[in-house]
């Protein structure tokens, strides 16, 4: 993961760019804990920083509004309720044109609001109707995973390899950045299949592309200001 790459990361530092992404993921769950959403920029910019969610933005304003939406968005807080509680209510009171979008939005919230507790769980990291996902890419040959219980048993061991590798953080970001990861570059590999080799050298570098899908990309602009 960390190799120098042409298709890994322009500054030709992965360790950098990757250091870049756990500092921005820091940043999201700050944005995320304390985000009041009174305002239709508020709720735009939870939006924002969720990268498929944000095409909903207009219809979830139209269809729910702000005030709805803040309630919601407290629902997914409440660690007095179980997760997949959270999520259903959220789900419910959240309506966009593709409420599966809205279920991963519930999902990816609650992880960078509770990071030491939960991972990250969107369908491209596992889809239990299709049992898809880049959690296979990691998976022992031939086995397949059956149940919830099973998925995060699997999330948890892929934790701990990390960790012996030197991606220790005390929470679940590691495990996040690798499975997107993950799934960027099966995407990278399809796509080089299906295109010219020159017009693929115009897609963004995998590194880049992870920020981009972990919505990380407003943050990742706020530092990069800090520091100039």
């Amino acid at each position: 993961m960390l190799n120098v790459d042409v298709n890994n990361t322009a500054s030709g530092d992965a360790k950098k760019s990757l250091n870049l992404i756990l500092e921005a993921m820091k940043l999201k769950t700050e944005f995320l804990r304390t985000v009041k959403v009174d305002t239709e920029e508020e709720m735009k910019q939870v939006f924002d920083s969720v990268f498929y969610a944000r095409k909903h933005y207009d219809d979830v304003l139209r269809n729910t509004g702000v005030t709805a939406f803040s309630k919601a968005l407290e629902t997914l807080r409440d660690d007095n309720v179980s997760y997949q509680e959270r999520v259903q209510k959220f789900v419910s009171a959240v309506k966009a044109s593709d409420q599966e979008d809205i279920e991963d939005m519930a999902r990816e919230i609650i992880h960078y609001l509770y990071p030491e507790e939960y991972p990250l769980w969107t369908r491209w990291i596992w889809n239990p109707k299709r049992n898809t996902g880049s959690i296979n890419y990691v998976l022992k040959e031939n086995l397949t995973l059956k149940s919830t219980e099973e998925f995060l048993s699997s999330v948890n061991e892929l934790k701990k390899v990390l960790e012996v590798f030197g991606l220790s953080t005390g929470n679940y970001y590691p495990t996040s950045i690798f499975l997107v990861y993950a799934y960027v570059r099966y995407l990278d590999y399809t796509t080089h299949l299906a295109v010219d080799k020159k017009a693929a050298g115009l897609i963004p570098t995998h590194l880049t592309t992870t920020a981009l899908v972990m919505g990380l990309k407003p943050y990742i602009k706020v530092i990069k200001l800090a520091h100039t």
